[in-house]
């Protein structure tokens, strides 16, 4: 009986050893689902990420490429600013020198003043330009029912610009 008091001793024992590895078979199957859940769950963030990631990186590229475009039409304006600052000026100096020379020419009586316009209505303006004309143009008299005594008005016409226009 010794034999079978061993052969049940060492059954108990394989048992006991199945029964563990079992258990532990068990635990490791459990540990490796809930990880690779968390490899899942890792991935998908990472997904989520590398798209949001991509996706600014594209509003970058659009957004960079707005600034650039804002910076050129901003080039351009501070540039036509300039320009029509200095045609401003010129024109006022202009101004003020064929004010000088008239006011020189003839002293002023009661009544008299001096007229300066840009024109009186698209019409005119228009008509001026397409003629090409420039400068100082006179200015075409009023004509009543009654006649009236010629005025020395005049219109001051600026050269027409050269400068680029700002899209």
């Amino acid at each position: 009986m010794d034999k079978f008091e061993e052969f049940q001793t060492t059954m108990a024992k394989s048992n006991e050893l199945f029964t563990t590895f079992r258990q532990e078979m068990e635990k490791m199957t459990k540990k490796i689902k809930k990880l690779e859940k968390e490899t899942v769950v890792w991935r998908t963030k990472w997904e989520n990420n590398n798209k949001a990631l991509l996706q600014m990186a594209e509003e970058k590229t659009v957004r960079d490429k707005e600034y650039k475009a804002l910076q050129v039409k901003l080039e351009r304006l501070e540039k036509l600013c300039r320009a029509l600052q200095t045609e401003r000026n010129q024109l006022n100096k202009v101004v003020e020198v064929l004010q000088e020379q008239l006011l020189d020419d003839e002293e002023p009586t009661e009544g008299d003043t001096l007229e300066t316009s840009t024109g009186e209505s698209t019409e005119e303006i228009n008509g001026i330009t397409d003629r090409g004309e420039t400068g100082i143009q006179p200015r075409p008299a009023l004509q009543s029912s009654e006649e009236q005594a010629p005025t020395d008005q005049t219109v001051l016409k600026g050269p027409p610009s050269a400068i680029d226009s700002v899209d």
